[in-house]
């Protein structure tokens, strides 16, 4: 005589604890990947110039995610770049492990990313300079991790691996066009933060947010599920899940 009612609240409870669900059944870290591009869609111009593309309550929210993961990562390009801190100055809470994926280990011993208010791992090639090695590794809070690289760049499903295995159960990937294609390309991707601005840069030379090989069909590229939409200022945030590849539809001429 006991009705029971299951699926109450799923989706919901499904994305309250999809890092935890991801960490358990995939045996590696929840990935989201997080850009700020303009309205055609850039994320710097011609030049490389990328501060700011948005507002100061998108930039806010973006630390906010940065204290949700255990991690984020970006590229020695990022570094070079705009030397962040890779903090949650921000907001209050905790600060995120910091990983750099540096292969030739470019990334200067009085780097942002290397003060003490966090703790960084910088992921390199089996060739890189051991003495820079051995000097960024004495600096406290810092590992180096060496990998063999493939085709000149650091392979991030080794990365991620190597995480998994230091615990590190969600990562926040704040990289450039080339790391993000990366792991779109290697099936490493599982949530899209997008922030849009209403601004236009235009330039046939500057970068998308998303690079790599990409998808050769419209209809094959991955379509965001379970989308939200939220308005921060005047830029919009838009997220969702990213499907898994081989659980797309594919169009029939590709069956």
């Amino acid at each position: 005589g006991i009705e029971v009612v299951t699926g109450v609240c799923e989706k919901e409870a499904q994305r309250l604890n999809e890092r935890f669900f991801t960490w358990i059944t995939k045996q590696r870290p929840f990935i989201t990947l997080k850009y700020a591009m303009t309205l055609d869609g850039k994320i710097a111009t011609a030049t490389g110039d990328s501060k700011w593309i948005t507002g100061e309550e998108a930039r806010t929210f973006a630390h906010r995610l940065r204290k949700q993961h255990d991690a984020v990562l970006v590229g020695i390009g990022t570094v070079l770049e705009d030397d962040p801190e890779l903090t949650t100055r921000l907001v209050r809470g905790k600060n995120p492990v910091r990983v750099v994926l540096d292969s030739s280990l470019k990334i200067s011993l009085m780097a942002a990313v290397l003060n003490p208010l966090a703790d960084t791992i910088i992921f390199t090639g089996l060739d890189s300079d051991i003495v820079k090695t051995e000097a960024l590794a004495a600096l406290p809070n810092v590992e180096v991790v060496r990998l063999p690289l493939a085709d000149g760049v650091l392979p991030v499903a080794q990365v991620v691996q190597a995480l998994a295995e230091r615990d590190i159960t969600s990562l926040l990937v704040e990289g450039g066009s080339a790391i993000h294609g990366a792991f779109f390309d290697a099936g490493l991707a599982d949530r899209v933060c997008a922030f849009v601005a209403p601004k236009l840069i235009g330039g046939a030379a500057a970068l998308p947010p998303i690079g790599g090989a990409g998808s050769s069909l419209v209809e094959t590229g991955w379509q965001l599920t379970e989308v939200e939409i939220e308005k921060l200022g005047s830029d919009v945030l838009i997220t969702g899940l990213v499907p898994e590849l081989d659980k797309q539809e594919l169009p029939k001429e590709a069956e």
